[in-house]
């Protein structure tokens, strides 16, 4: 009965099609509005019945339910809505537009991750699940909330912060002597060391008006502080400064356009660029893969397709598939496990980016050991917001990894894990007793999930990585701030840390006889 499509359906035949199609698929994914009438026809009730194993995502603006439900799918909304807009900072006040389309971004990472744990929770449970996600979850990922009860804040009727002070006085873009911006990426106390001393400032630190240099206790005090650093930039080209910091590993990265970005080395190197011959465009460049995978690397079969290109040759070879049977009993029967009950997931991360891809998996029903250092995480204290949020769902264990006791503990639980998730430079998890040779005798069919700030190897791999330097090289400081202004640092809502961290929670595999007896696989999610 099709009488609930409404006019705007394809015609009885379309129809007819597109259920053989489901019929025989394993993932239905689509976008239609609650109030589609196109929701008739990807009803999902209707669609498992013939095929159980069916996974259906659904993708929509703000959910299925609510007041918000019907209202457009727009990326500038979402983020107006989650309060995105209203904190960056900008050349004015804001609010202000962020070019960066997040909430789609976001939407599509989390449909593709619930759809993989749904796939592999299939190969234990014999049957599909409904996976839905919406433009404000997408952009929600980059404004993680938390609130402790209290009444908050007035907001500040101040201008925001320029563009380029961005962090703080170690944390920001610079102009150098030749007209190119340069931006620091110092996060711990050890890094604003390392760049005082290179910039021959530490007379000037010494002043207690400027703590750390990271906490500055007075606005008074870090406006100067940040003249101070801006000032001794000033006094040298770019080249130089790449050549003593890189010496005294300071992370620092270029502000590039994105063009000049895809003619970086280290993208080139990464296969980050893509050429295609398009059917309007003739030869296009792209961006390539952002996850690689060493046992299963994935590729771009063509350019995309002009529509309808392959009907006659899909629906030549679909059979007339029959509706499947399951010995699990659809809706109404006891609920259904987690899809990732019973997956043991060692966390050895901090910050963002790889506490991100934790916290994803315990949500999807993995268990979550957070290997902290005796101090914890470094972002603790600096960032406890961020630090709730994100490390919620997890069991700590504090190990010092610098001692032979400490390296026999992580070894342990890398034993017995099934994930390794990490966002360590490469190298750093041989340094604790638990890299690829270690584990290959340990646990050879773990899956390790590394988030590295540049890749796992080529000119840049060694450097320290924090998400600025990856909005700086890729060219997202100089696509917000627009033609002929100083490059804007996104500040707050981090975008590479977030997607890399994603993504790595994509690193999922499955095996249809027994999904945990699959060789393991070195996942480098790439910024």
């Amino acid at each position: 009965d099709d009488s609930g499509i409404g006019e705007a359906s394809a015609n009885g035949r379309d129809v007819a099609n597109f259920r053989r199609l489901v019929r025989s698929s394993d993932v239905l994914l689509e976008s239609f509005a609650p109030s589609s009438a196109f929701q008739a026809l990807v009803d999902y009730s209707r669609l498992s019945s013939g095929n159980p194993r069916l996974v259906h995502c659904s993708i929509t603006a703000y959910g299925r339910d609510g007041p918000l439900k019907d209202l457009p799918a727009d990326d500038d909304l979402a983020m107006a809505r989650v309060g995105i807009l209203a904190t960056q900072p900008s050349f004015r006040p804001g609010p202000v537009h962020v070019i960066h389309p997040l909430p789609s971004v976001g939407a599509g990472i989390l449909a593709a991750q619930g759809i993989a744990a749904a796939l592999y929770a299939r190969e234990k449970t014999g049957v599909g699940r409904k996976v839905d996600t919406s433009l404000m979850a997408g952009a929600l990922l980059f404004a993680p909330k938390f609130s402790t009860g209290e009444k908050p804040a007035q907001r500040s009727k101040r201008p925001m912060q320029r563009a380029t002070v961005g962090g703080g006085a170690f944390y920001s873009a610079f102009e150098c002597e030749d007209g190119h911006w340069l931006q620091l990426g110092c996060v711990h106390n050890r890094f604003v060391e390392l760049a005082v001393a290179v910039l021959g400032i530490k007379d000037a630190m010494a002043d207690p008006r400027f703590g750390d240099g990271r906490s500055v206790p007075t606005e008074e005090a870090r406006k100067e502080l940040f003249g101070i650093v801006a000032d001794a930039i000033k006094t040298r080209p770019y080249e130089e400064w790449a050549s003593l910091f890189e010496e005294a590993d300071v992370p620092y990265a270029l502000v590039r356009t994105t063009q000049e970005a895809m003619d970086d080395p280290q993208v080139r190197l990464n296969d980050m660029v893509i050429q295609a011959d398009d059917p309007a465009l003739g030869a296009v460049t792209y961006m390539g893969l952002p996850v690689k995978l060493t046992g299963t690397p994935g590729r771009v079969h063509g350019p995309r397709p002009v529509p309808g290109q392959h009907t006659d040759h899909v629906l030549s070879a679909l059979s007339e598939a029959e509706p499947q049977s399951s010995s699990v009993e659809r809706p109404g029967a006891e609920p259904l496990p987690q899809p990732l009950d019973g997956v043991k997931v060692l966390e050895t991360a901090n910050v963002i980016a790889g506490p991100t891809a934790g916290k994803l998996l315990s949500v999807l029903g993995a268990e979550v050991i957070k290997m902290e250092p005796p101090d914890g995480d470094i972002s603790r204290p600096s960032t406890p917001a961020y630090f709730y949020l994100l490390n919620s769902n997890k069991r700590s264990i504090s190990i010092n990894a610098r001692t032979e006791e400490g390296r026999e503990v992580a070894k342990r639980i890398a034993a017995q894990a099934d994930i390794l998730v990490a966002n360590m430079r490469p190298g750093a998890t041989d340094r604790i007793g638990i890299g690829a040779e270690a584990l290959g005798e340990l646990n050879p069919t773990i899956i390790e999930a590394h988030v590295t700030a540049f890749g796992w190897t080529g000119p840049y791999s060694h450097r320290p990585g924090l998400d600025p330097l990856a909005q700086a090289l890729i060219g997202l400081q100089r696509a917000q701030g627009g033609p002929e202004n100083p490059p804007v640092f996104l500040g707050g809502i981090a975008p590479n840390d977030y997607v890399a961290g994603a993504m790595g929670a994509l690193d999922l595999r499955f095996d249809a006889a027994d999904p945990l007896e699959s060789p393991g696989d070195l996942s480098d999610t790439c910024r």
